[in-house]
């Protein structure tokens, strides 16, 4: 991983947690989650238009990873609504980005994308796999599997699985526009590619409020009209443009889904002083171990 890509992926992690906290206040139905869709498109709609790819020269498996990538998003975002209407986000959110860390290292290595990741790395994903579980526990006697059984627990793994999908397919798609989308900076490739996967996910995200009767109750007009998603989006945008920019610089995806968990720490942060909540021992070392696994899978 280079230098540069580390800091594209330290801004990201600031920009993701927030984001991840407005829509967590909003206890998000899946219908919340079009608003932020269509901010991200806001975002990147102008740089795409203007700057971006030449879409009719991109090769039609760019498109088939693009609609992969947007239909990984929406279920990742389907899973996120469920998780955190019925669990605390110091649970859902720790949980959400803990599990794509082994995900992605197992279906990376075992589909032969990017380079074989060696013991030592995959150690490294182990334990800050352990750190991120760590985390939402108050005690040590906590550790127990009915205390992580709850109406949550699908949504969280939903939105595991739907992480760990996105970021394979959207790395594949990112390679095929940087090749052949002649624009003039990886930039404006990311919101190129930013701006139609994330129209595929706007359109799947439909797909599942109109065939979910639960969700199509909660749907109404007037949430457009709400502030907080497109902020969200917005911000969600910007962070995610950055981390496809990084997956350009890095010979192993896995290696961005790793790093990307220090926005784990960052949320306990923004939880302690903003939302007043507290810091026991399982949480700080768990903290303690996601920075010695990001330095182990950092050094190997």
């Amino acid at each position: 991983m280079t230098f540069f890509a580390f800091i594209l992926i330290f801004l990201s992690i600031f920009l993701h947690a927030l984001w991840h906290f407005i829509s967590k206040a909003q206890k998000p139905y899946m219908a919340f989650f079009l608003t932020v869709s269509a901010g991200s498109m806001i975002t990147t709609a102008p740089f795409a238009w203007t700057h971006g790819a030449d879409f009719a020269s991109l090769p039609v498996m760019c498109y088939v990873f693009a609609a992969l990538g947007g239909f990984s998003g929406a279920f990742c975002n389907a899973g996120l609504s469920l998780a955190y209407r019925n669990a605390d986000v110091s649970l859902a959110y720790p949980m959400a980005r803990a599990l794509p860390v082994l995900f992605t290292a197992l279906v990376t290595s075992l589909s032969g994308f990017g380079k074989t990741l060696g013991p030592i790395t995959i150690l490294g994903m182990v334990i800050v796999m352990i750190g991120c579980l760590m985390m939402p526990l108050a005690s040590f006697h906590q550790v127990k599997w009915e205390n992580y059984w709850n109406r949550g627990l699908l949504g969280i793994v939903l939105a595991a699985v739907g992480t760990t999908g996105y970021t394979i397919f959207d790395s594949r798609g990112m390679e095929l526009m940087k090749m052949y989308g002649h624009s003039l900076n990886t930039t404006f490739d990311a919101c190129s590619y930013s701006f139609l996967r994330e129209s595929f996910l706007f359109v799947f995200l439909w797909v599942f409020i109109l065939t979910i009767p639960h969700e199509r109750v909660h749907f109404s007009w007037s949430l457009f009209k709400h502030l907080p998603g497109y902020v969200a989006g917005v911000i969600a945008a910007i962070a995610y443009l950055l981390i496809l920019v990084a997956m350009l610089h890095v010979n192993n995806v896995s290696y961005v889904q790793v790093f990307r968990q220090m926005s784990l720490p960052v949320g306990v942060l923004l939880g302690v002083v903003f939302l007043h909540e507290k810091c026991h021992l399982p949480k700080f070392l768990g903290m303690v171990l996601i920075v010695i696994g990001l330095i182990i899978t950092s050094l190997y």
